[in-house]
């Protein structure tokens, strides 16, 4: 399949699923395009930044597992694929706005690439595809809803349209859709397991150590903290 057919495709998807969820929350939406602070903007680029340089030697362990393991090499990088899924979930989690997890998921790709990812270019779309559907998980409850299941959901989204790409960088698409579907789902347990594990410490640690002041997870631990002192 030509890799411009191929990115069609995704571009469809990411558009439905972008409609699904205006759909779901027209009538709670105050603006589909909302501004985003100094602070947040930097935020966002220091978490995608950091995960990024993190995720080149993540990337070169996969590539040591796709060399060593043979049919089993592609199964063992998706183990270890959640690492890369964690900036879109902590920037989501932490400002809460639209867009939050796909700027600092594109700004991870940008980071690896810099750093000498093994994989090259490719990752620049896979850093946005993953930002876009971490967005999902978060879009499709309106940004409203902030617990451990969303943020599951999140990391799980985060390989659903960029798999389908990277099937074809690595070729593994003659594996067969059940080897590909597998692949996927170990990817998408990785991406869960890491988000609820990973972010709410991380992005709670960050805002009671006054790094993240004036988000919107800041403001939550500064109300739960005065709520118990209250009691």
């Amino acid at each position: 399949m030509n890799v411009a057919v191929l990115y069609l495709i995704v571009a469809a998807i990411g558009i439905v699923l972008a409609l699904i969820a205006y759909l779901r929350n027209r009538n709670n939406v105050g603006g589909i395009i909302i501004g985003f602070t100094l602070m947040e903007i930097v935020i966002m680029a220091v978490i995608g930044v950091i995960n990024g340089v993190l995720g080149t030697p993540n990337a070169m362990l996969g590539r040591l597992f796709m060399t060593f393991s043979g049919s089993y090499g592609f199964l063992a990088f998706a183990a270890i694929c959640g690492f890369f899924y964690i900036s879109g979930p902590l920037a989501g989690y932490i400002i809460r706005k639209p867009g939050a997890a796909t700027i600092a998921e594109t700004m991870n790709g940008v980071a690896q690439v810099l750093s000498g990812n093994p994989n090259g270019v490719m990752v620049l779309g896979a850093g946005f595809l993953q930002g876009f559907m971490s967005d999902m998980a978060f879009a499709f409850y309106g940004y409203r809803k902030w617990t451990l299941a969303v943020l599951a959901l999140s990391g799980a989204l985060a390989p659903l349209l960029q798999q389908l790409p990277e099937v074809y960088f690595f070729g593994v698409g003659d594996m067969g859709i059940g080897y590909n579907l597998v692949a996927l789902a170990i990817r998408m347990i990785s991406g869960a397991v890491y988000a609820v594990v990973l972010v709410r410490p991380i992005a709670r640690g960050l805002a009671r150590a006054g790094v993240v002041r004036g988000t919107a997870v800041a403001m939550e631990e500064s109300k739960t903290r005065l709520s118990g002192q209250a009691a």
